[in-house]
């Protein structure tokens, strides 16, 4: 998950798809991964070990097309990491790899979780996965949740976070965290470099506001929590202009996830209440730079809302629910390297059209 800058601390978060080449991995930005975009320079909003988000994760996700990069944050058992449905389990982007997996079915054979800790690195590795029963693998109709239960306990150094049980997320900013693509959300401009980034941004509606305005928006009552891109400029206040609701931004701490970031955690008062879901994917009028789905200023992201799920949660750290699938260790060592190459080493994963 990355941060990307605007001269707001704007991020933004999306997965990031790996590709496997011999014992490496090629990063590759797709609709699966979003980081961290800024209105600054990112390097302002890295994170460093020690500083109070070592809970905050990098997962690396294996599949039989390929692998993934999203985010998560470790819950109080120290066993269970909190992410996003669409990071295990089939969703609209993935529908045309292969082999073919139906929306909303697992395909993960395989994850690990990364702690960065101020004694260095720590890989814990995935035993069992949980999946909201009501994924489907369409991002707008919400319930864009699940959780990876660790092998062993994650290391004592890394922060437990509790989860966010109000009801009053709105108009409240909340400290965004993950670890992926980076960039100034001013521009086009994207960067990978898997550090972690964080900022704010404010919840500014519920997602079933925008049901209606798009045709393929239909979330259930009180189940995501919107945000915008904003840069103080009126004319870039994406959900002023649609929605009626007017927010200029934090300034220079305002931030947007973008590729990477899937997963990962927005807190208020310390505990998790959101999980980064997705954006908006059609062109919007108040983007600054009219290139739909770049994370950039004037774009609409939203996050599954953690207390609508809370009971879910509960169950599962309880041992109350079966999981959705047991996941064998990882048989890939997960290396990285940068690649202009990576799209296309994802396209030939695709069906042929």
């Amino acid at each position: 998950m990355c941060f990307k800058k605007v001269g707001f601390l704007a991020s933004t978060i999306v997965s990031t798809a790996l590709s496997t080449v011999g014992v490496f991995v090629v990063f590759e930005l797709n609709h699966q991964a979003k980081a961290i975009v800024v209105p600054g320079d990112p390097n302002d909003y890295i994170v460093e070990p020690g500083t109070g988000y070592d809970g905050v994760v990098r997962l690396n996700i294996q599949t039989s097309f390929g692998g993934f990069l999203c985010s998560g944050s470790l819950l109080p058992t120290g066993q269970h990491i909190l992410t996003a449905a669409h990071c295990l389990a089939s969703s609209i982007d993935t529908i045309d790899f292969e082999p073919f997996i139906p929306l909303g079915n697992v395909f993960t054979t395989g994850a690990k979780a990364f702690f960065e800790l101020p004694t260095g690195e720590v890989q814990v590795k995935a035993e069992e996965l949980y999946i909201h029963p009501n994924w489907n693998g369409r991002y707008y109709d919400g319930n864009d949740l699940a959780i990876i239960k660790l092998a062993e306990l994650a290391p004592t150094d890394a922060e437990r976070y509790d989860i966010y049980r109000g009801s009053d997320e709105l108009g409240q900013p909340g400290i965004k965290v993950g670890i992926g693509v980076t960039g100034n959300g001013n521009t086009n401009e994207r960067v990978l470099d898997l550090k972690k980034r964080s900022g704010l941004n404010t919840y500014d509606a519920f997602g079933e506001v925008l049901n209606g305005v798009f045709p393929e928006v239909n979330f259930p009552v009180g189940s995501a929590l919107l945000y915008d891109f904003d840069n103080g400029n009126p004319a870039n206040d994406a959900l002023g202009i649609i929605a009626g609701i007017p927010n200029f931004g934090l300034g220079e701490n305002e931030v947007s996830p973008s590729f990477g970031d899937s997963g990962g955690p927005t807190f208020i008062d310390g505990l998790v209440a959101g999980v980064v879901s997705d954006a908006i994917r059609s062109l919007l009028p108040s983007e600054i730079d009219d290139i739909p789905y770049n994370l950039s200023v004037g774009e609409i992201i939203f996050d599954t809302r953690v207390s609508t799920y809370a009971g879910y949660i509960d169950d599962v750290l309880a041992g109350n629910i079966a999981p959705t699938k047991t996941v064998p260790e990882p048989n890939t060592i997960f290396g990285v390297i940068l690649a202009l190459g990576a799209f296309a080493t994802h396209s030939r994963s695709k069906k042929a059209k």
